[in-house]
């Protein structure tokens, strides 16, 4: 069997292997696997959680023999390389793993990948019709609003057409929604319009691995027929998804109706919140207006809390939801001050841009 002889660059490696931890998430110690496979005279790693992959470039891999993809846990090495520094030398060699560093050698017996999985292993390639270019820290902060007060099972929704990005998002009766302009488009995409829903376990886990990524653009593509995003910065990563249940226009055309019923600053809100959370993080809170105040309300079990704040609001409303998931939903509108508008049966949370926006039920007067 051939074997195989690289010199990494550690802190390169480690902060691969950062990001690979991001992607996995909290899988099954047993789950959370690296992989490494060549392709066009580069050796990469790959990590997956299932939904979301990342493919980060290792290291120019310039010999002509091939390489058949394999795995080994990421704990392991992810603790053997924590404290390395320098330069790490990787071998393979009759399905062993060598990794040394000065005294230092850990040896893995690797896994080999079937067959049937090894379509897995292969770079799709970026042309410039078929890519959105797009600010990383705008496109991030917008998934984290509508991903962040999110649990297990739910999904946000992502929707592309004439230039820019809407994303939506629904659970415990908070609708949050989102808006971006793309900066730089191909001619494929511009005139395309585009769809896809993902779990939010998989947005969160890429989130937190671009978050490590030292750029400021991305470059974005769609693939309809398998239902796939890419995108593409230090690293390559792909994400799995469905066609959304919805349009994003019902929620558009209302966030489009917003004018303020109230203003406050978002400190004053958020402080009551924190505080109602004194009667438990998942306590039922209800927020509704009085006589020049907006009231907090929240209770648990045989604990009850009490909250105002003076605020003059044009409409009445009331609101009723989960204390640490609306706090958690407004922390990520990232304003000083809001902006409550009143809208038929809906009371709409706002950033003063009218950029961003949560929505829930209106319950009535009190």
């Amino acid at each position: 069997m051939s074997s195989y002889i690289l010199e990494i660059d550690a802190e390169r490696f480690k902060n691969i292997l950062k990001k690979a931890d991001k992607v996995c998430g909290t899988l099954e110690p047993s789950n959370r696997k690296i992989a490494f496979f060549a392709e066009d005279n580069e050796m990469y790693v790959m990590a997956s959680d299932g939904c979301l992959t990342g493919y980060f470039d290792l290291s120019p891999f310039l010999l002509s023999k091939s390489l058949s993809p394999f795995e080994v846990p990421l704990d392991v090495v992810k603790q053997f390389t924590s404290e390395l520094s320098g330069k790490v030398v990787f071998s393979y060699q009759n399905g062993i793993l060598s990794l040394k560093c000065l005294s230092e050698i850990l040896q893995l017996k690797v896994g080999y990948i079937p067959s049937q999985r090894e379509h897995e292993f292969h770079i799709q390639k970026q042309t410039d019709e078929d890519t959105i270019r797009i600010s990383k820290r705008k496109f991030l902060a917008e998934l984290d609003l509508v991903s962040g007060y999110l649990e297990e099972g739910s999904s946000v929704d992502i929707f592309y057409s004439a230039s820019a990005f809407e994303f939506v998002s629904q659970h415990a009766g908070i609708v949050s929604y989102a808006r971006l302009k793309a900066e730089n488009v191909g001619q494929t995409q511009a005139a395309l319009p585009e769809e896809i829903s993902i779990p939010f376990v998989s947005a969160r886990h890429l989130i937190k691995s671009m978050e490590l990524e030292e750029i400021e653009e991305l470059k974005i593509t769609f693939n309809s027929a398998e239902e796939k995003m890419h995108l593409t910065g230090e690293a390559i990563y792909t994400i799995c998804g469905d066609v959304p249940s919805q349009s994003p226009e019902r929620v558009r055309q209302l966030c489009a109706q917003v004018t303020p019923d109230c203003r406050l600053f978002t400190s004053q809100l958020q402080k009551v919140l924190r505080r109602a959370l004194l009667a438990g993080r998942f306590s039922d809170i209800e927020l509704y207006t009085r006589s020049n105040q907006i009231v907090v309300v929240s209770h648990y079990s045989s604990i009850a809390y009490k909250g105002t704040l003076e605020v003059e609001c044009a409409k009445e409303f009331s609101i009723k939801t989960k204390a640490y998931l609306l706090r958690s939903a407004i922390n990520r509108i990232g304003s000083q001050n809001l902006i409550i508008s009143v809208i038929d049966k809906f009371v709409v949370i706002a950033s003063p841009s009218l950029t961003r926006f949560l929505i829930l039920g209106n319950q009535g007067s009190q």
